[in-house]
């Protein structure tokens, strides 16, 4: 069924623009994610530094004491914990980053939409958009993880699991 409608320059631009609100939400998610993935680099950049020191005395004593190597230990596990959630982290962030992009390509491809009458371009910014919602769904997914992965890391920290 073809429909028949004429846009006013505002209404165009309304349109063009509704997908701004999923851009900024990109945008506001990824900054903080962007400050929690800084947070995990800098910590396992402090317990490396930790590590090293602990095996400069380990090469120096030839043996750490009960303490440093329960320490140690406790050290490696929780970088490998760490590491894993960057990871996660660091994938929500492209999810997000990559919604965003397909959210502007949604408002390029209404902007199309409204000079070309194309069957495909018709239905381009539907495609897109939902491209980039399954995209900020991945994107919340991978912060689940990390969320259920940090506990764990606090775990070792406190009670000196392994």
């Amino acid at each position: 069924m073809e429909q028949n409608f004429t846009l006013t320059a505002t209404q165009a631009i309304q349109a063009i623009l509704s997908p701004a609100v999923m851009i900024s939400s990109s945008a506001f998610f990824l900054s903080g994610l962007n400050a929690r993935h800084s947070t995990l680099v800098n910590r396992v950049r402090l317990l490396n530094d930790e590590k090293r020191k602990l095996i400069k005395e380990l090469v120096k004593k030839g043996e750490l004491e009960y303490t440093e190597n329960v320490r140690f230990l406790s050290i490696k596990n929780q970088i490998e914990i760490l590491v894993r959630r960057i990871w996660y982290v660091r994938n929500a962030m492209l999810c997000h980053i990559s919604a965003a992009v397909f959210f502007v390509l949604t408002s390029f491809a209404i902007g199309l939409n409204i000079f070309f009458s194309v069957q495909l371009v018709r239905e381009l910014p539907l495609y897109l958009f939902v491209v980039g919602l399954l995209l900020v769904l991945c994107g919340v997914c991978f912060l689940g993880i990390d969320v259920l992965i940090s506990y764990r890391v606090i775990l070792i920290e406190v009670k000196g699991e392994e």
